[in-house]
């Protein structure tokens, strides 16, 4: 059984709600600059045709293609970024990261034929994350 409300109650009850206890006006809390991560991933045969995911903090918040980059605005503060593919990853790298600053760093597989072992029994070493110079 569905109860439904007339429209004309509906009106009358959105009329008479608070819409908002946040203070407005020049009291207001500014927010803060985000900062931002750009990720350069290098173009190598291994893995051309498809897009890393980018994890920050464990969530996905991007991906990045072969032989692109990527820019993402995120908060400031501490946080941990990874690269993933498929059941592949590379090792997390750690942040401390001000309001409006930039930080910059280089993705792709690691290793060539002669590394592909590690798709196997080191994914979580298959793709190098690292801080660019």
């Amino acid at each position: 059984m569905v109860l439904t409300l007339p429209a004309a109650e509906v009106r009358e009850q959105l009329d008479t709600a608070v819409t908002s206890d946040l203070p407005t006006g020049s009291t207001e809390a500014k927010l803060a600059d985000p900062a931002r991560i750009t990720i350069d991933r290098i173009n190598h045969y291994r893995d051309t045709v498809r897009a890393y995911k980018v994890k920050l903090d464990g969530q996905v918040i991007g991906r990045v293609k072969d032989g692109k980059q990527q820019t993402f605005e995120v908060s400031p503060g501490a946080h941990q970024v990874r690269v993933r593919l498929m059941w592949l990853q590379s090792p997390p790298v750690d942040l401390q990261l001000e309001e409006g600053s930039e930080v910059r760093l280089r993705t792709g597989p690691n290793g060539g034929i002669l590394q592909a072992w590690r798709i196997y029994l080191a994914p979580h070493t298959a793709m190098f994350l690292e801080k660019d110079s």
